[in-house]
């Protein structure tokens, strides 16, 4: 459940989809030219030339405002542009001439939801369902929300249907695997998910997070064990698999990882997968697996000096492993490898927490800054390092500033449920007590079970929140919860 964390990449993906497969009927122009601006346009659309294509667009309506062929060319443009608000007047513009036009209703609920308008979204995505009840981008944007709202039968009634649609793709595998595993159905999400491992290009790490929870809920413990070390392999970086994967993998496993070394340049993906491990192990066992962790990173660097993943995985090593001193500098040459913007954002967010367990807190805001910035940028945001950003400022007693962060890391993905705690205890200190308690009941209920400090702290949460209510019956039944856990039960 906790693989919807990745879903906020998937409202670019709809719009994306629609922009290449909306079929365009040409309106005879009385003007010439006009439809040749207007063909020029759906060409330079369909091939993802979205500047031009907004301009030519904006050419026809401004000799005829309602062209709706070009008020949907300049909707779609735009909102690949980025350029949200005219894509949402140009579309609602267009629904209005073309009230029956599904794909009109869909790509202006996709905008609206990247907008931040959900309720406005949602009721023009459903009516795009209503006219056409195969649209799978409605139907994949309206389970994306379902999922972010644990309502994981909603979305596989949504999707099951056209689960034998030649364009039921990837994507809506996911969130239908997604929905089965929130309706407590992993077996059903292991046999919609599982055939996508061996796509390539890979698919994104929530396919493999979400898979090893449902394998290890269902007792494939042999599969969930494959599939972490295929995403570990492919995804070095991925902090949402290494963490679902410390509770399959064990030190047998690192130590059979260890015997397929060679001594090559060829092995640094195999080190830095141990040292990850071995650092999160090592976080709370002895010092010789400490040491063996740095060892390992230490020789990857050795082999390859430039790879900018084995010096970022050093650094990152060093650091969990309260070495900060030594960290910073290997961090700082990560940089000057070349590092892509993920990476950097990745590193820069890995000096912050340096810079501030080290009490240098100007040096530490600085860098999350720098981390804050270039994470806004990527195509797939990491909320993670976000989150890390907005603790920082909270510690540093920067709450407005603090609370801009959490809403932007609450817009990039819903589900994220660190950030959606947060959101619920600043709902009750606004005393809105029944919403707190909703977003602490999503938190619960997707939380992985391994990770139980964060579900403590959601159901003391609702407990508190339950009793203010005068909620009894869900207030026993939290202290319940509660009483069980510290007996050990």
């Amino acid at each position: 459940m906790k693989a919807m964390q990745t879903g906020k990449a998937a409202l670019t993906l709809f719009v994306a989809a629609l922009c290449l497969t909306a079929g365009y009927s040409q309106t005879a122009l009385s003007d010439s030219s006009l439809e040749a601006l207007l063909a020029q346009g759906q060409e330079y659309l369909t091939t993802g030339r979205y500047a031009e294509a907004a301009a030519r667009f904006r050419s026809v309506l401004a000799h005829r405002s309602d062209a709706a062929e070009a008020l949907f060319g300049l909707g779609v443009a735009c909102g690949q542009l980025g350029r949200l608000d005219e894509a949402r007047e140009a579309l609602h513009r267009y629904v209005q001439l073309k009230p029956s036009a599904a794909d009109g209703h869909s790509v202006l609920g996709l905008i609206l939801l990247a907008s931040g308008r959900r309720t406005e979204a949602q009721a023009e995505l459903e009516r795009a369902l209503r006219l056409e009840p195969q649209n799978l981008e409605a139907a994949k944007a309206l389970a994306h929300i379902a999922t972010a709202d644990d309502k994981g039968a909603r979305a596989v009634a949504l999707l099951k249907p056209l689960a034998e649609s030649p364009d039921f793709d990837d994507e809506a595998r996911r969130l239908l695997a997604a929905g089965y595993a929130q309706s407590g159905d992993d077996r059903a999400a292991l046999r919609t998910l599982a055939p996508v491992l061996d796509r390539q290009p890979p698919p994104p790490p929530e396919v493999f997070v979400l898979l090893v929870g449902s394998a290890l809920r269902s007792g494939e413990a042999a599969f969930a064990e494959h599939t972490c070390e295929m995403g570990l392999r492919l995804y070095l970086d991925s902090d949402e698999i290494e963490q679902r994967c410390l509770r399959v993998v064990s030190m047998s496993v690192v130590n059979g990882l260890e015997s397929t070394l060679r001594g090559t340049a060829g092995d640094v993906p195999t080190l830095i997968i141990m040292g990850r491990l071995l650092a999160e192990i090592g976080d709370a066992t002895d010092e010789a697996t400490r040491e063996r962790c740095i060892k390992m990173l230490q020789k990857a660097v050795a082999l390859s000096p430039s790879d900018s993943e084995a010096l970022y995985n050093l650094g990152r090593g060093l650091r969990m492993l309260a070495r900060c001193d030594e960290a910073v500098p290997v961090l700082k040459r990560a940089l000057s490898t070349n590092p892509s913007e993920e990476l950097q954002t990745r590193v820069w967010t890995q000096i912050g927490l340096a810079e501030e367990q080290l009490g240098h807190g100007a040096a530490a805001e600085d860098a999350f800054s720098r981390a804050f910035q270039l994470n806004r940028k990527l195509a797939r945001h990491l909320a993670p390092s976000a989150f890390d950003f907005y603790n920082f400022l909270m510690a540093a007693d920067q709450q407005p500033r603090a609370a801009l962060v959490l809403d932007e890391i609450l817009r990039w993905d819903p589900a994220f449920v660190p950030a959606r705690l947060k959101h619920a205890r600043t709902l009750a200190e606004a005393g809105r007590l029944s919403e707190a308690a909703a977003e602490a009941e999503f938190v619960v209920h997707n939380t992985d079970p391994a990770d139980q400090p964060l579900l403590r702290a959601a159901h003391i949460l609702l407990l508190q929140l339950y009793t203010r209510l005068g909620s009894t019956v869900e207030a026993k039944r939290e202290k319940d919860w509660l009483r069980k856990v510290r007996a050990g039960g």
